[in-house]
């Protein structure tokens, strides 16, 4: 099945590192504009605000405490009881359509900006998002490696979040230095 000398934990890391480098290369705009929309909250008066669909709240607790996230991220579940403010900006983490409708429609509803990451392209994401809202694919769905039934294992939907949102925060912290410069 692979290459002599070839493990499939070699073959893992080949492939992550092509998932890597596609959303460097296909993704990037709206890296830019994404860092762009979430800076202006804590650049400003409002704060970020990470949020998940149940499969990614662990992400979005390990972006949220993340030592290159702006001073004052926090992790916020997002639904009709907590609904954060249109000063603020929220960056939605999601694996699958799950609850993401809803949650896109309340933050839509009440103004607040948006930037998703997400393993599927906007349109399958089931509501429009504003003009000045970022959709972030990361283009990968389900496993990468090819175990010896033909089926994919090792999905790194997971690492290609965390992925994005360290891009995210590097571009960021870029951003809000030079506003200091």
């Amino acid at each position: 099945m692979f290459e002599k000398g070839e493990t499939i934990l070699k073959v893992f890391a080949t492939q992550l590192q092509g998932v890597f480098n596609k959303i460097l290369e296909e993704e990037e705009e709206s890296v830019e504009n994404g860092s762009r929309l979430l800076a202006q909250g804590p650049g400003g008066t409002g704060k970020l605000l990470i949020s998940g669909t149940s499969s990614m709240e662990g992400n979005a607790v390990t972006l949220a405490g993340h030592p290159d996230a702006p001073a004052d991220t926090k992790m916020r579940r997002i639904d009709e009881h907590t609904i954060p403010e249109p000063i603020d900006r929220v960056l939605l983490l999601a694996e699958k359509e799950e609850s993401l409708t809803s949650m896109l429609t309340t933050l839509k509803q009440n103004e607040v900006p948006v930037v998703v990451i997400a393993p599927f392209p906007e349109e399958d994401g089931g509501v429009e998002l504003e003009p000045t809202d970022v959709w972030l694919q990361t283009h990968v769905k389900g496993g990468i490696v090819p175990d010896v039934n033909g089926d994919r294992i090792g999905s790194p939907s997971a690492l290609s979040t965390l992925f994005a949102g360290q891009l995210l925060f590097l571009n960021m912290k870029e951003m809000l230095e030079e506003e200091l410069d």
